[in-house]
């Protein structure tokens, strides 16, 4: 069965297929279930892509931390903002091996986030510096590879941590699944 809107009418009628040659004279247009917001396409320019993205991480990054974490963890951190994307790319030289095809180099887009860290009765803040490789492929846009930095808040008080490969923490699995929210037509531009 389907379920049909009969627009003269304004009501709805519950058809069959066998039914619908009976319905011909009325205009019919199909209902569809709309679940949350209207589907759209996930950004092709990485620019826009990027922008939806900073917005929406520091909301993705806590419910994963609200999922991972147990009443019984005394250190957790929740993320307060995101900056806006800087797309200019570092140059990346290699040494040993010139790239074989240098336009399906990935692209590099960087993002700050800052952080509450709650210890106990304290809660201070941090900040991270995060360095994402996006690579694009036949699905769309995909989260290659992250590297981030930690360092306190204001920084001219604080050192700042080496760069690490962060792609399994809070922050880049929070963006695998935006991605894929992206690209399921989940996220509202």
């Amino acid at each position: 069965m389907s379920i049909w809107c009969d627009v003269r009418a304004e009501r709805l009628l519950v058809t069959t297929i066998y039914e619908r040659k009976q319905l011909s004279r009325f205009r019919l247009t199909q209902i569809v279930p709309s679940v949350g917001a209207i589907p759209t396409t996930c950004p092709e320019k990485l620019d826009s892509l990027a922008n939806l993205l900073a917005r929406d991480l520091p909301s993705y990054g806590n419910r994963i931390v609200q999922q991972r974490r147990k009443r019984t963890d005394r250190v957790y951190s929740s993320i307060l903002i995101a900056s806006m994307p800087e797309l200019k790319p570092l140059e990346i030289a290699s040494r040993e091996y010139p790239p074989q095809y240098p336009q399906a180099a990935p692209s590099q887009v960087f993002i700050t986030t800052l952080e509450n860290q709650y210890t106990g009765i304290r809660s201070f803040q941090l900040q991270q510096f995060h360095w994402l490789f996006m690579a694009k492929t036949r699905q769309g846009w995909r989260l290659a590879n992250i590297y981030s930095r930690t360092g306190g808040f204001p920084l001219a008080n604080n050192l700042i941590s080496p760069p690490i490969e962060s792609s399994k923490t809070i922050v880049g699995e929070a963006i695998r699944i935006w991605l894929n929210d992206c690209y399921l037509g989940r996220i509202r531009a």
